[in-house]
């Protein structure tokens, strides 16, 4: 009886170790997100951009920024339900534009996703 209690005991300090370490691993993660500057060319609909570095439009990558964080000119932050409204819709023009962006990987595919944009 008594090697029974021992081996539940020696269990349970074992199962709360773990968990404390997942635990402190978890929350101590230190995800930052890159910063990359550019010239923000939008689609029609104003949820996807494709930054280059200069104003000419050729290069660069695109990212879905519908639902990012995005300061306008007015220096406020506003959530990403609208879109950010300071890179517009018009596919001809471009907005100078800084963007927080970090490393997605879920199912076997990874992809550089903005989590948020600011107009310069």
């Amino acid at each position: 009886m008594k090697e029974k209690v021992e081996s539940r005991t020696v269990a349970a300090i074992v199962t709360v170790v773990a968990v404390a370490i997942t635990a402190t691993w978890l929350l101590n993660r230190d995800v930052r997100p890159d910063t990359v500057e550019g010239w923000a060319w939008p689609n029609s609909a104003g949820n996807t951009i494709w930054l280059t570095d200069a104003p000419d439009g050729k290069g660069g990558d695109g990212f879905i920024v519908a639902g990012a964080r995005w300061v306008g000119h007015d220096n406020l932050w506003h959530d990403g339900a609208s879109g950010p409204t300071c890179v517009g819709t018009d596919t001809a023009s471009s907005t100078h534009v800084e963007l927080g962006v970090i490393d997605v990987r879920a199912d076997g595919v990874s992809w550089r996703h903005a989590i948020w944009l600011r107009c310069l």
